[in-house]
C-alpha cells in the first residue's frame, strides 16, 4: 500500500544535535546538506503511487528515501550492499536522507531491487518511464537553483556497451537452442526432441563451439539451425505452454533472422532443408546475444553491441545541467533523437517564446536536417549545427544562396548575383522549388559567369533549385562567419560527458541487460551527474 513520506524534520532527540559543533558544521557544509535541502524534499512521491496496491496492506518504504539512496549510490559508485551498509552506519548518509531522527533506516536487503523491478514492470506494461520523469523534474529544479536561463542547450549522443559478450553465429544459434532446451527441461524432459538432450551436458558446448575446425563452420551452423527448426516444431506441437515463453520468442526470432525464411513459412520447412542466410545479408538489428535481446550492432569509430544514450544539456557561461535524456538501441539515428528532442523542447516551459531571440540548440551535423530545422523555427527553436553532413558544394561555384536573390517571402527569384533579372520565373509550391529563365546575351558578358550555377540551353539559360538548397547555402555562408563559429564552440562542453559517464559512472558496465533495465539505471547516473553539477555551481564541499 502506498503511503507518502512527509520528509522528516529534526526532532528534539535527533542524533545530529548530539554531535560536537565542529561535526555539525562539517555536515552543514557537506554534499549531504545540499542533498537534503534541495533534492530530497523535491522528489515527487505521488508519481510512484501507481507501483503499489491501493488496498490496505503493509506500507511501502518511503519513495523519497529509495530514489535519493539510488542517486547517492551512483554518486559514489556503490553496490547495493555497500549502499545499505552506509545508510545504516554513516551519519553523513542518514543526514542526506533526513534519517537522523529515526532509530533505524527503513531499508533492507531487497528494498532497492524490489523497487527497480516494480519500475521496470510498469515501464514494460505502460511505456512510461517514471524514473526519467523524476530525473528530468529534478533537473529543472537544479536549473532553477543554478539560475541557468532557458535560452540555449547542446545535444550529444554516445554508445553504451552491453554487458553481454559478442557471439559468433555458431555461438548465437547454440545459445538460443540451449536456452530453449533448458526451459523445456524445467517443464518436462519428455518435451525435448530425441537426440537434443545432449545440449544439457556441460561438455557439449565446448565440443560444438571451441572444437570446430574452420572447414566445419558452415556445416556446424547448418546442423544447429536444423536443431533450432526441430525445436520450433516441438514448441508448436506442445501449444501455448511453450509458445508463450520468452525462450520460444527468441528461437523464432533467431530462425527468422539467420535463415531466408520469415515467421509465416516456418511451419512448412523441412528441418533437413533449412539453410543459413549469407552473412553479408544479416542486418544490424538482429539478435546479438539471447541474454540481451534488445542490443543491436553498430560500427561507429569501432564495433559496438549495445545502446545509444542521448543527452540534452542546458547551459550558461558558468553552469550546466542535463535537462533531458534518452536511451535507445545503438542503431537509433541522431536525426531521430533530434526529432524526439524537438518535440520535447517545444513543450518545455523553461523555453521562452521569443521570436527575436529564439532558443538555440547546438549540435553536430548528424542531428541536423533542413526539415527539422524548419519545424524547429516554428516552435521558437533555432538549430545551430557545427557542420553539415553530405556532399559539400563545389569550391569553384557559388552556392544557390550566393548566386540568386529571392524576395522576403521566398516566392520569387528577383535577380542573380550580378543583378540581372530573369525573363521568366515561377515557384512550384508542391515541391518548394524555383525555376527561372535568363537571357543568354546578358549572361555571356557577366563577370561571374564561371562561378554561376546557370545552365546553358539552346535558346536561353535556366536555373532550378529548391528552397532547401537555398537555405542550406545560406546556412553554409553563416557557418563560415567568425561570430557563428565562436558561438558554436560552446557545444564543446557536452562532448566531455561520454568520458564522464564511462569513467565516473561506469555506464559500459551496468550489471543489467535489456533496453528498459539499462535506461532505468542510466537515469540514476544522470541524476547523480546533475547533482555534481549542482554542488559545483553552489560551491559547497565536494564529495
Amino acid at each position: 500500500m502506498f503511503v507518502p513520506n512527509s520528509h522528516q524534520q529534526l526532532s528534539l532527540y535527533d542524533s545530529f544535535k548530539d554531535l560536537p559543533k565542529y561535526l555539525q558544521e562539517y555536515l552543514l557544509n557537506s554534499w549531504a546538506h545540499t542533498f537534503q535541502e534541495v533534492i530530497f524534499p523535491a522528489i515527487e512521491e505521488e508519481r510512484f503511487a501507481v507501483l503499489y496496491s491501493d488496498k490496505g496492506s503493509r506500507p511501502n518504504t518511503p519513495v523519497n528515501i529509495i530514489i535519493s539512496s539510488l542517486v547517492i549510490k551512483e554518486l559514489f559508485n556503490l553496490t547495493d550492499e555497500r549502499l545499505i551498509a552506509n545508510v545504516h552506519l554513516s551519519m553523513e548518509y542518514q543526514y542526506a536522507l533526513r534519517l537522523t531522527s529515526e532509530k533505524r533506516p527503513p531499508i533492507s536487503k531487497n528494498t532497492f531491487s524490489n523497487f527497480r523491478e516494480r519500475v521496470t514492470d510498469y515501464y514494460k506494461e505502460t511505456g512510461i518511464d517514471l524514473i526519467q520523469q523524476e530525473v528530468e523534474s529534478l533537473a529543472e529544479l537544479i536549473r532553477e537553483n543554478l539560475e541557468i536561463e532557458g535560452n540555449k542547450a547542446r545535444i550529444d549522443s554516445f554508445m553504451v556497451s552491453s554487458s553481454a559478450r559478442e557471439l559468433s553465429r555458431i555461438e548465437l544459434v547454440y545459445a538460443v537452442n540451449a536456452k530453449f532446451i533448458k526451459m523445456l527441461s524445467k517443464l518436462s524432459k519428455n518435451l525435448i526432441p530425441e537426440g537434443l538432450e545432449i545440449y544439457l551436458e556441460e561438455y557439449h558446448r565446448n565440443d560444438v563451439i571451441y572444437r570446430t575446425k574452420n572447414d566445419e563452420t558452415k556445416s556446424k551452423l547448418q546442423k544447429l539451425l536444423e536443431d533450432a527448426k526441430t525445436l520450433y516444431d516441438t514448441a508448436v506441437n506442445a501449444g501455448k505452454e511453450v509458445t508463450d515463453t520468452e525462450e520460444f520468442m527468441l528461437l523464432k526470432r533467431m530462425l527468422g533472422e539467420q535463415t531466408d525464411h520469415d515467421d509465416d513459412d516456418f511451419d512448412d520447412i523441412d528441418p533437413d532443408n533449412i539453410e543459413a542466410k549469407d552473412g553479408k545479408e544479416l542486418g544490424s538489428d538482429i539478435l546479438q546475444n539471447p541474454s540481451d535481446p534488445d542490443a543491436t550492432f553498430r560500427q561507429k569509430y569501432e564495433a559496438n553491441i549495445g545502446y545509444t544514450a542521448n543527452v540534452v544539456e542546458f547551459f550558461d557561461d558558468n553552469n550546466s545541467v542535463i535537462k533531458s535524456y534518452d536511451f535507445k538501441p545503438n542503431i537509433y539515428a541522431d536525426q531521430s533523437f533530434s526529432a524526439d528532442t524537438l518535440d520535447k523542447l517545444a513543450d518545455d516551459p523553461a523555453i521562452k517564446d521569443n521570436p527575436e531571440n529564439p532558443f538555440k540548440l547546438f549540435m553536430d551535423g548528424a542531428y541536423y536536417s533542413y526539415d527539422l530545422a524548419k519545424k524547429a523555427i516554428e516552435a521558437g527553436i533555432k538549430y545551430m549545427p557545427g557542420e553539415l553532413m553530405g556532399k559539400k558544394p563545389a569550391a569553384d561555384k557559388m552556392t544557390v544562396y550566393e548566386n540568386f536573390n529571392l524576395d522576403s517571402d521566398y516566392e520569387n527569384i528577383l535577380s542573380c548575383a550580378s543583378d540581372i533579372k530573369p525573363d521568366y520565373q515561377e515557384k512550384n509550391h508542391d515541391k518548394n522549388s524555383f525555376y527561372a529563365i535568363f537571357d543568354k546575351e546578358k549572361c555571356a558578358g557577366c563577370r561571374l559567369r564561371s562561378e554561376c550555377r546557370i545552365k546553358a540551353k539552346k535558346k536561353h539559360n535556366s536555373i532550378s533549385f529548391t528552397e532547401k538548397q537555398y537555405e542550406t547555402g545560406k546556412l553554409r555562408k553563416t557557418m563560415g562567419e567568425k561570430e557563428y563559429i565562436k558561438e558554436c564552440n560552446q557545444r564543446a562542453g557536452v562532448e566531455g560527458l561520454p568520458s564522464v559517464f564511462r569513467r565516473k559512472y561506469n555506464v559500459d558496465d551496468m550489471p543489467v541487460r535489456g533496453e528498459v533495465c539499462q535506461k532505468i539505471w542510466f537515469g540514476f547516473k544522470v541524476a547523480a551527474a546533475n547533482f555534481k553539477k549542482l554542488l559545483k555551481g553552489l560551491k559547497p564541499a565536494t564529495p
